[in-house]
């Protein structure tokens, strides 16, 4: 970054806060009326990588047949009551093609909103980096003078122009999906500093379409004491995702942290559950993932790590609704302190992972679900589940059984208070 840009870009920054001294901007539009959603997740991230071309995609990027949902899905979704979608949005395919490319990928995803809107969803579109390389969030980030960053924002301008014909009350973009692992960089800019920059850029092309700020911590609510609301307008929404306690809600998931993906069989709440039977889960998963990976895939101190990791879940905090109310009081005081309004703040993710396969089933995950949903109901908060999709290979968070037949689990869709028996009459 040259000496001269970065001038312009601190007085970038001081401006947007001296307008917030001042009173912060108006807005003329409509805070869109999101309650209970769906993540997409499928329909334009998770790109597929090209093996011949290190940083590279395949043509086209998103692929059938997971990036792709039926008329008869989408019906089922708004029978059962979902209201809104959160889709998430690789930008990666887009800034990496040629201009004719880009335009496909644009017609395609602006196709994708208009017909979840003409089904009746509201819809927040969700710029989803990948996790590594150039396009990642630390990628983008790491100059705002750099190219990456810049092209970035102009594609967030684009999205705007388009997004801002759509109806107000059923439209909103992000800027970013958990931007920094960090909730406050002491050394460096810190994502504070960054989104007010994104966010005027953005807010300039598009006055009235609703913007949606989110904070540090991979997007989690310990973030949010360092996200200050003057200078944002009352047309901003903030989306907070929730994954707590972590050994739970990702246990035995593949791309999980060490030792989180060794771990098996925890229970919700952890008073009631089992610590031996965790434990003996945990070596059977370990015992399983060797025998189809290779020894070599599986540390040899795995099942050490997963006993720490099992014990530290059931003795240090209480693992319970009040655990999650907690968690859900601190945000709801910081959305006082601010002065946002409850419905706009969206938890736009939450989730607990099915055991992999061949595993007993967990059902105390859906009394998480359930806990979670209602917490955040309690509290005046929108929300979106974490997802409609199986993984890719795995069983995943998906409200569906898997990705072949996608059968919705009614068992979710009962824990997030929606109509199962609407199931019944399913289009499918």
């Amino acid at each position: 970054m040259t000496y001269r840009l970065a001038i312009v870009r601190d007085l970038a920054v001081i401006l947007f806060w001296l307008l917030a001294a001042l009173g912060g901007p108006s807005f003329a539009g409509e805070v869109p009326d999101f309650r209970k959603g769906i993540n997409l997740a499928r329909l334009h991230s998770l790109p597929a990588r090209d093996p011949g071309r290190p940083g590279e995609f395949l043509w086209p990027p998103f692929r059938p047949p997971l990036a792709a949902i039926g008329d008869g899905e989408l019906q089922d979704l708004r029978a059962i009551g979902f209201d809104f979608v959160r889709l998430p949005v690789a930008p990666a395919p887009f800034l990496a093609v040629s201009e004719g490319e880009r335009r496909i990928l644009l017609d395609g995803l602006f196709d994708t909103v208009k017909r979840l809107q003409a089904f009746g969803f509201g819809v927040l579109v969700d710029p989803h980096p990948i996790q590594s390389g150039r396009w990642s969030a630390p990628g983008m980030l790491a100059d705002i003078g750099g190219e990456e960053f810049r092209q970035y924002g102009d594609w967030l301008k684009v999205l705007a122009r388009n997004l801002k014909r759509l109806p107000a009350s059923k439209t909103a973009l992000g800027l970013m999906n958990e931007p920094q692992r960090d909730c406050h960089l002491v050394f460096g800019r810190d994502w504070t500093e960054i989104q007010p920059l994104l966010y005027d850029e953005v807010r300039k092309v598009a006055p009235e379409l609703a913007l949606v700020l989110t904070t540090g911590c991979y997007s989690s609510f310990e973030g949010l004491p360092h996200l200050r609301m003057a200078g944002y307008d009352d047309n901003t929404l903030v989306d907070i995702h929730y994954y707590r306690p972590y050994y739970f809600t990702h246990q035995s998931l593949p791309f999980a942290s060490i030792p989180t993906r060794y771990m098996a069989g925890l229970w919700y709440p952890g008073q009631e559950g089992n610590p031996r039977r965790s434990l003996a889960l945990s070596e059977d998963l370990i015992a399983r993932l060797r025998r189809e990976k290779g020894e070599d895939a599986v540390p040899r101190d795995a099942l050490e790590q997963a006993m720490g990791g099992v014990l530290h879940y059931y003795e240090d905090p209480p693992v319970d609704r009040a655990y999650v109310r907690a968690h859900f009081e601190a945000m709801r005081r910081w959305a006082d302190e601010e002065g946002v309004a409850p419905n706009r703040l969206v938890i736009g993710e939450f989730g607990a992972a099915r055991p992999p396969v061949g595993m007993p089933e967990n059902a105390s995950r859906y009394s998480w679900i359930a806990d979670v949903r209602d917490e955040a109901e309690a509290s005046g908060f929108a929300w979106a589940y974490w997802d409609y999709n199986a993984g890719d290979g795995y069983p995943g968070f998906g409200l569906v059984f898997d990705n072949e037949s996608r059968k919705i689990d009614p068992d979710a869709v009962t824990a997030l208070g929606l109509d199962a028996k609407a199931l019944q009459a399913g289009s499918r």
